[in-house]
């Protein structure tokens, strides 16, 4: 006969073997569930993996077929990694090398857009943006050799036809200093003409002739595109034949001109008769726009260690705010003598040099024009 104690025990017992089957079916079913999870998660990566791998595909695909070359730096600055277009533009043994010795290696030289020259003529840009880390970069490289070619061409284009509105404008322009030189020649062959009458004539001929020289000279360099060849120009000698250039225009309209001292042995690169076309249709503005007895200065300042600026100031009316945004736009002018084409020649010439021209004006205080161009070496440099 089981004792009153043992009956309690076993009751504990198959309490507890209750408890235990509970807790290990809730378990068994907790297990299913997370096996359930598990293979649902497991599903879910190997989608995402699928997806990425997709991903990874188009982008190596896009990379192999981008015309532009991609570039990837190791925070050492070295090529980590490159596409084929990079490859081509910078040769197989760029890998793993310096990034700033495969420049030097693969270009010729950088012109002042920052753009990479090589040997052959042909144009780079290059472009960056740093990776998460912040520390390692891709690199875009890209030839914008055709897209320069282009803006030539079309601003070439754009010159030439404005050749047609050019003929037009200047039809009466030239018409009348023609007209004037052929009456003064013609007075001169009567006989009882007096010597001093004579020279009269002969000046106005000459005035209207040196008028109708400018006209034509400002109209063929205005098509050429102002850089006819490309040799070392030394800024002594560019002033001293800008000064000769100009001695005849000054004289005759009473004006004065200072030629102000600068640093020795500077040297630009380009056109000697284009740059002086430009200097002295500055100087020419001058003139015309404060009349007689002009007080004029043409100074030379370094304007960086790179650049140069040569400047033409004048003491006259100035130029309002409306007329400055047009002064170099072909045929803009607001004297009734002018073709609104000098300061657009000057605008011609400087870009074609790699540089630019800009002006600073004060109604009632005068004006500067600045024909600002890159240095090249300087004499004696190697």
């Amino acid at each position: 006969m089981i004792t009153e104690v043992e009956q309690q025990r076993l009751n504990e017992l198959e309490e507890a073997f209750k408890l235990f089957n509970e807790t290990s079916n809730q378990l068994t079913s907790s297990y299913e569930s997370l096996q359930e999870q598990v293979e649902h998660l497991q599903k879910r990566l190997e989608a995402s993996d699928q997806e990425k791998k997709q991903v990874a595909d188009h982008l190596v695909r896009l990379l192999s077929l981008l015309p532009a070359g991609v570039i990837v730096l190791n925070p050492s600055n070295q090529i980590l990694e490159m596409n084929p277009s990079a490859e081509k533009i910078l040769g197989m043994d760029a890998m793993g090398r310096d990034w700033n010795i495969v420049l030097m290696n693969a270009f010729y030289s950088t012109n002042d857009a920052g753009e990479f020259v090589t040997h052959d003529n042909h144009f780079y840009q290059t472009s960056e943006t740093l990776l998460d880390d912040e520390q390692s970069k891709i690199v875009l490289i890209q030839d914008v050799t055709e897209a320069r070619q282009l803006r030539e061409h079309i601003s070439r284009h754009q010159r030439l036809h404005s050749m047609g509105e050019m003929a037009a404008s200047l039809a009466h322009q030239i018409r009348t200093p023609l007209s004037s030189a052929l009456l003064y020649v013609s007075q001169m062959n009567s006989e009882h003409l007096g010597d001093e009458k004579r020279e009269h004539f002969v000046n106005k001929a000459l005035n209207s002739l040196n008028h109708l020289e400018s006209l034509v000279k400002d109209m063929l360099q205005y098509a050429k595109g102002g850089k006819g060849s490309d040799r070392p120009v030394k800024l002594e000698e560019l002033i001293e034949n800008l000064e000769q250039s100009v001695e005849s225009p000054v004289q005759v309209s009473n004006s004065r001109i200072v030629f102000n001292a600068f640093m020795p042995g500077m040297i630009v690169s380009g056109d000697m008769d284009a740059l002086v076309t430009a200097l002295q249709n500055l100087v020419g503005n001058a003139i015309d726009v404060v009349g007689n007895r002009a007080d004029i200065a043409v100074t030379v300042n370094k304007f960086s260690d790179s650049r140069v600026d040569i400047i033409v100031s004048d003491k006259g009316p100035g130029i309002s705010a409306d007329q400055l945004e047009k002064i170099f736009e072909p045929f803009y002018t607001s004297r009734a003598k002018g073709t609104g084409l000098g300061l657009a020649v000057v605008r011609a010439i400087a870009e074609a040099h790699n540089g630019e021209v800009w002006v600073k004006s004060i109604q009632g205080y005068g004006s500067q024009f600045g024909l600002r161009l890159p240095l090249t070496q300087k004499e004696g440099d190697s």
